[in-house]
C-alpha cells in the first residue's frame, strides 16, 4: 500500500478536490492523511472581518473527512501553526503514523488521476518512484518533466519506501526545496540506488 500525507496549509485550500480524488483511483490500496496545520492568529482575524469568510478550520475539516465514513481517510492535526509548508507535520507523519510500504508527500490542493496508484503499485520493490505533473506555477501550461534533482522535484512527484524515509527524514522543512533537498539527501545516504521513473502525468499541483 502507499499512503498520502496531504498537509493542509492555512485552510483555505478546497479539500474535496483531493479527497475526491483518491476515492476515485482505481487501485484501492491507499491511505491518505490530511494533516490540519494550525491556524495562524492573523488568519482567524481575516476569517472574522471577511464578509464572506473562506478560511475554515476544525472541526470543519474533520467533520468533512469524517462524513465519508472511509477509514482509509485520517485526519490529524498540530496544535499550532508550524509553518514551513507543513514540513513538521510530514516528519511527524514519517515517523509517526504512516504504516504502508510507500509513503507520498502531497498537498490538499493537489489533483491525482485515477491511475495514479495503480501505476506507482506496478514498480513495487523499486526504492524511489517518480513521474511528471502539471504544476500552477507555470500556469498549467507546461508539464514539470520531474528528476530527483533540486528544483525539478516536487513534493507530489514521487514515492519513496517509508523506511527509507525514516532513515533521512525532512533535513530542512524551512527551505522552499525541502523537498528536492530530501531526495537529494536520501541519494547522498546511498539509500536510493536504482530510482525509476513513470513517464506519465499523474497529478496537478494547484
Amino acid at each position: 500500500m502507499v499512503t498520502f500525507v496531504a498537509p493542509s496549509y492555512t485552510e483555505e485550500f478546497d479539500p474535496y478536490v483531493f479527497i475526491g480524488s483518491m476515492l476515485c483511483q482505481k487501485n484501492k490500496n491507499w491511505k491518505a492523511i490530511i494533516y490540519n496545520n494550525g491556524p495562524n492568529p492573523w488568519l482567524r482575524e481575516a476569517m472574522a472581518e471577511a464578509e464572506t469568510p473562506k478560511l475554515r478550520y476544525d472541526p470543519w475539516l474533520k467533520s468533512v473527512i469524517k462524513s465519508y465514513h472511509d477509514e482509509r481517510l485520517i485526519y490529524r492535526e498540530s496544535p499550532i501553526n508550524t509553518g514551513d509548508w507543513g514540513c513538521h507535520n510530514r516528519n511527524d507523519a514519517i515517523y509517526n503514523i504512516v504504516d504502508t510500504e510507500y509513503i507520498v508527500q502531497t498537498s490538499i490542493q493537489d489533483y491525482w488521476l485515477p491511475n495514479a496508484v495503480e501505476a506507482i503499485l506496478q514498480h513495487s520493490g523499486a526504492d524511489f518512484i517518480y513521474w511528471n505533473s502539471i504544476n500552477h506555477l507555470a500556469g498549467y501550461q507546461n508539464i514539470l518533466n520531474s528528476m530527483p534533482v533540486v528544483s525539478f522535484i516536487d513534493w507530489g512527484n514521487f514515492a519513496i519506501k517509508t523506511a527509507i524515509a525514516r532513515k533521512v527524514g525532512i533535513r530542512h522543512p524551512e527551505s522552499f526545496t525541502a523537498d528536492g533537498q530530501f531526495v537529494r539527501d536520501c541519494i547522498a545516504e546511498g539509500l536510493i540506488i536504482q530510482p525509476v521513473k513513470i513517464n506519465q502525468i499523474l497529478t496537478i499541483h494547484n
